[in-house]
């Protein structure tokens, strides 16, 4: 009987199988189904909408406003760039309509990294530089005046100083303040083919600075020369050379006698490119020194007013900003 005894045979049966595998592919399927609908309804939605809705929603997303990192908060946006503030038209990318000034306000403004600051805080900055701008314009007019007056009276006090003082030029104009030492004679203030000043001309510089050091504006120094092609020039040395060396050494007495430190911006060579006398490029009077003060624009003011504002300006710019909103002199 054993012999004829059939094995027992255990058979185990895996529930889920096949279909388990793919238990949840419907849930993909369906969530892909929801998003395309819903992109559906959003197209037949927009292209339901008018012209003038379609034109405010594409300024939205262009110009979409500022939001606070940590608090998630929107910030206030001025309103010239706020999406359809102008109309009913919007105002496509955020700057049409706004005048050049206004563009490089807020151009100034977010290069300080002001963007959190509020509309009414922006317009009193811009009230405050534009203020300032004009006082400080009015002092450059009472400075040349003031020079004009220095000039004159060097002039009674010194007689073997009136030829050269009667070249030198003082004007104001849309720039700002401008100082001329025009050689109309052969060699007034320098020495022949020379950057070398001569004593006399080291006076007036030095009565020049004590004037301009009052000043806030930064000064530029400008050389100039002939046309007359300087001798040796085949050696690489010519007017070019001899425009900077000479506006260099008045820089240097000009800084050593008044000036305030940094207050020099620019040293340039213009070598014979800028004739005094246009119509004569040879005329001795195209030799000359001339001492540019632009006037401050109320947009540098004001860069200077929101970085003291965002503490991101350096203890320099502050220090100069200060000087120049509160007029304290040197």
């Amino acid at each position: 009987m054993a012999e004829h005894e059939q094995p027992i045979i255990i058979k185990k049966v895996k529930k889920g199988g096949h279909g388990g595998h793919h238990g949840g592919a419907w849930k993909v399927a369906y969530a892909d189904f929801v998003t395309a609908m819903m992109a559906f309804f959003l197209v037949m939605w927009i292209l339901g909408l008018s012209p003038t809705q379609k034109n405010r929603i594409a300024n939205f997303f262009k110009e979409p406003g500022v939001f606070d990192n940590e608090t998630g908060k929107k910030l206030p946006t001025p309103l010239a760039l706020s999406p359809g503030s102008k109309g009913n038209e919007g105002n496509g990318s955020g700057d049409v309509g706004m005048a050049s000034s206004d563009q490089e306000t807020e151009a100034k403004f977010n290069a300080a990294g002001a963007a959190s600051m509020s509309d009414s805080a922006k317009k009193e900055l811009q009230t405050e530089a534009k203020q300032d701008s004009v006082k400080l314009v009015e002092k450059v007019k009472q400075t040349a005046e003031k020079l004009r007056e220095d000039v004159e009276k060097m002039k009674a006090e010194h007689p073997d100083m009136k030829n050269m003082l009667d070249n030198v030029s003082v004007t104001i104009s849309d720039e700002g303040l401008r100082i001329e030492l025009v050689e109309v004679r052969d060699n007034e203030f320098f020495e022949v083919g020379s950057s070398a000043l001569k004593p006399t001309a080291v006076r007036i510089l030095q009565a020049l600075a004590k004037s301009l050091g009052s000043l806030q504006n930064r000064v530029v120094l400008e050389g100039h020369t002939d046309s007359k092609q300087y001798p040796g020039s085949r050696g690489g040395y010519s007017n070019w050379e001899l425009s900077s060396d000479r506006a260099n050494a008045a820089r240097r007495v000009l800084e050593t006698s008044g000036l305030y430190p940094n207050q020099i911006m620019n040293v340039v060579a213009c070598a014979d490119k800028n004739p005094y006398n246009k119509s004569n490029p040879f005329d001795p009077s195209n030799r000359r020194v001339s001492i540019v003060v632009p006037n401050v624009q109320s947009s540098t003011l004001l860069e200077q007013k929101i970085a003291e504002k965002s503490g991101t300006a350096s203890g320099e710019e502050q220090h100069s900003s200060h000087q120049a909103i509160t007029g304290s002199g040197h």
